[in-house]
């Protein structure tokens, strides 16, 4: 699998991969533990992240209490 992930990147068939969990959910566990390991040793999947949580690595600010557009009155 990391083998196919790479040469795709590297012909320019993609720009990244977006992986579906399956329906037993045993596939993402065993791309997490047997595949990402690979692409990081290769230098094709990062290994650091800015923050601790999803939201400081992705750099999305933190939203205090209901979306404004959520609570205000219909019209």
């Amino acid at each position: 699998m990391a083998d196919h992930m790479q040469q795709w990147f590297e012909e320019g068939a993609c720009d990244g991969f977006s992986i579906a969990v399956d329906g037993c959910h045993d596939g993402f566990d065993a791309f997490v533990d047997q595949v990402v390991p690979i692409l990081q040793a290769r230098g094709l999947f990062h290994d650091d992240y800015e923050g601790s949580t999803l939201r400081a690595s992705l750099g999305a600010h933190e939203q205090y209490g209901l979306d404004p557009r959520l609570t205000k009155p219909a019209r």
